[in-house]
């Protein structure tokens, strides 16, 4: 039997010319596409494989955006992640049940009264200090994201899978992707690989390096859903107050079959449900594995939880996430390498393109400084990198492959690619002074 098929050459039709494209509609996608307009780019395409925006954070169900300031410098009272990161913050609290957080006015309070608002919402406290964040309703964002890409001029591609490059003399030059209309091509000056897999610049002939799967986030996958009919005020009341909670807690877990954790939502009634399953997002099974154990112990597990929690008495299952949740994979090689060594230091380089708060919080200087060269791929040219994919280190790179951190790095590169695209010049030639520049303008904190 053999092993292969062969399939003929074929020409493909170009379906669109652009100045940026950018591949992947996730939260440094759709930050890239908006910064790449609103920086001067005439036609900017943003390619998803979904028919909504948002990647993990709205289908992924990832629905915390935290760490959005640090706890420690200036009494905590600096907003490190901004920019186009306003932008979605304000839209989402602009909607009914969109956002729940601190607001700007909280950001670093010792207040006694607004610490108590937020002490079961972990991620908003930090040293006993308040940081600025938002707990969002992920359907609602997907509605966001659209308007906020209608509103910059960019033009969408949804339910397009972008799934090799186009290269000529090293460099990228269009992308071939799958769709209703079958296989066609979007070319660009410049394109932006925001796919979270890297999956643009590994076709493209980029080195890149692969999870090892061993650092405790992107060695596991999930697929979160969420439980209404409960009280979450109710069930972290009952979880300091009862002692032999956190024993359940465990019980919990061993029904699941995986690692989880009961989180806050954007609302009292609805809870979100994390979880760790370790499985390798590059391969179908992995996928497929983590889809299926999910939905195989649900009823036992709801069962459980109503019996078992105060506030949770009523809960059933509101939804589940609408794709597998994926943390970490390919890791471009390029200009430059973000590694443990880089976090919790204040460089005064003048490449640095993203300040970002760390995770812990812990180092004296709690931030986390990115330079423009991670972005770069050492050899592709027309290409930039945005998001998860960044160059780095495994360890380094799950510190810093937030949503808020991919959104900083999204505007980043669509940025420079609009510049590239404006000046004629390859994204590794922009300069990073110049981009600083840019970026301050458009009140990203550097």
């Amino acid at each position: 039997m053999k092993s292969t098929v062969h399939e003929p050459p074929r020409e493909t039709a170009v379906y669109d010319r652009c100045d940026v494209l950018v591949v992947g509609g996730g939260p440094a996608g759709v930050t890239a596409a908006v910064a790449a307009k609103n920086s001067g780019a005439e036609r900017v395409v943003l390619m998803e494989r979904c028919a909504y925006l948002g990647g993990m954070a709205t289908g992924g169900q990832v629905l915390l955006i935290p760490f959005l300031s640090d706890p420690i410098l200036n009494g905590g009272r600096e907003q490190l992640v901004a920019g186009l990161m306003n932008e979605w913050v304000d839209r989402l609290r602009a909607c009914p049940n969109g956002a729940f957080g601190p607001q700007k006015w909280e950001i670093g309070s010792k207040d006694p009264e607004v610490l108590a608002k937020y002490r079961s919402h972990g991620l908003f406290i930090r040293k006993e200090r308040v940081m600025y964040g938002v707990n969002c309703d992920p359907e609602m964002l997907k509605a966001v994201l659209n308007d906020m890409t209608e509103a910059a001029g960019v033009v969408v591609y949804c339910n397009c899978l972008g799934c090799q490059a186009v290269v000529e003399d090293v460099k990228a030059t269009g992308v071939i992707f799958e769709s209703k209309e079958g296989r066609k091509a979007v070319m660009a000056q410049v394109i932006v690989d925001c796919t979270g897999d890297g999956d643009i610049f590994a076709t493209a002939g980029a080195g890149y390096e692969s999870a090892s799967l061993t650092t405790s986030r992107t060695a596991n996958t999930s697929l979160v859903f969420r439980l209404g009919g409960v009280s979450y005020e109710r069930y972290t009341k009952g979880l300091r107050e009862t002692p032999s909670a956190r024993e359940k807690l465990r019980e919990a877990v061993r029904i699941a079959g995986y690692d989880m954790q009961i989180i806050s939502s954007n609302r009292d009634d609805v809870v979100w449900i994390d979880s760790l399953i370790p499985r390798d997002c590059m391969t179908i099974t992995g996928l497929t594995d983590t889809a299926f154990i999910t939905t195989r112990t649900i009823n036992p597990l709801i069962r459980y939880l109503r019996e078992n929690f105060p506030g949770l008495e009523g809960a059933y299952l509101y939804d589940f996430a609408s794709q597998v949740g994926t943390r970490g994979s390919r890791r471009l090689k390029g200009v430059e390498r973000f590694t443990m060594d880089d976090i919790g230091k204040h460089t005064g380089r003048e490449d640095i393109i993203a300040v970002l708060p760390t995770v812990s919080g812990l180092q004296a200087y709690p931030r986390m400084e990115m330079p423009y060269g991670v972005l770069v791929p050492e050899k592709l040219d027309g290409l930039l990198v945005a998001g998860r994919c960044f160059s780095s280190s495994e360890e380094a790179n799950q510190e810093a492959n937030w949503i808020p951190h991919c959104i900083a790095l999204g505007q980043a590169a669509g940025t420079a690619a609009a510049m590239a695209v404006k000046e004629g010049i390859q994204p590794r030639e922009v300069e990073p002074k110049s981009l600083r520049g840019i970026l301050r303008e458009q009140g990203v904190y550097l």
